[in-house]
């Protein structure tokens, strides 16, 4: 355990020496609210209507802004890292370090979302709450988002680092990886809220982890909806911890059956 805080606290040195690619979002992050506060304006002013599926015009304008501040919290990059590791050949000494790669990994996204909470997301919260006020946003909210997306991060990590295990086989994992992102950001609801889904899509939705990183946050950021409720905020809790479970599981054994195929100095 000493070894993984000491692994954070390296990686926290390195992101916090080099902080200008985080702070170039305090320019572009509000430059993308103030484009959706136009776009969602007019589209609510088109229809003559102040609620949009559940969605009033401050939801909607949020719900975009919190689907960055998503991937603020929960971004990491494993699975281009594994597969850097292979096409190197830097995973056979790792595999002999006193800390195990899983943990290394996890170590370094800690370090760096920790990094791209204080550099990006404390920014963008003050400077896009004096531009467009959160007024739905409440104390009680806001702490339910806080927990929520702590356990999206651990997913979120879960699921990179069983596609960055792949590249022990593919080698480069950059398709796999693109997959994944393209599911996590349309099934997931980062693109377009699930409300607007057909009920058999928003049903394929329900059974997939994706929502969990994604959608959920958001919808208790928002205080939207069931998210109001403290037993939706607990049911939401205990599927996030089983599917980082069933996911950690899957891993492991992926990771055993893999590491089997790795031939270090012909061994």
């Amino acid at each position: 355990m000493r070894v993984f805080w000491k692994a954070i606290h390296l990686n926290l040195k390195v992101f916090f020496a080099y902080p200008k690619g985080f702070l170039i979002s305090m320019v572009i992050h509000p430059i993308i609210l103030a484009l959706n506060i136009a776009l969602f304006t007019s589209i609510y002013k088109y229809n003559g209507t102040t609620e949009i599926q559940g969605y009033d015009l401050t939801q909607m304008i949020w719900y975009y802004a919190v689907t960055t501040f998503v991937w603020i919290f929960t971004f990491n990059f494993a699975d281009r890292r594994m597969s850097n590791y292979i096409l190197s050949g830097e995973l056979g000494p790792m595999l002999l370090r006193p800390i195990s790669v899983f943990r290394f990994e996890l170590a370094n996204a800690i370090a760096l979302r920790t990094a791209g909470v204080l550099f990006e997301f404390v920014p963008d919260m003050i400077i896009y709450s004096l531009i467009y006020p959160p007024v739905f946003l409440t104390l009680l909210s806001f702490g339910k988002f806080l927990v929520v997306i702590v356990l999206a991060f651990v997913l979120h990590f879960l699921l990179k680092f069983l596609i960055g295990m792949c590249a022990v086989v593919t080698q480069n994992n950059a398709g796999l990886n693109n997959v994944l992102t393209a599911a996590m950001t349309l099934l997931g609801g980062a693109m377009i809220p699930l409300e607007f889904f057909p009920d058999w899509l928003k049903t394929l939705c329900g059974v997939l982890p994706f929502q969990y990183i994604f959608y959920k946050p958001v919808q208790f950021f928002l205080n939207h909806g069931e998210a109001v409720s403290t037993g939706h905020w607990l049911a939401t809790i205990g599927m996030q911890i089983l599917w980082c479970g069933v996911l950690y599981v899957l891993g492991r054994i992926v990771w055993t059956v893999l590491t089997r195929k790795i031939v270090i100095a012909g061994g």
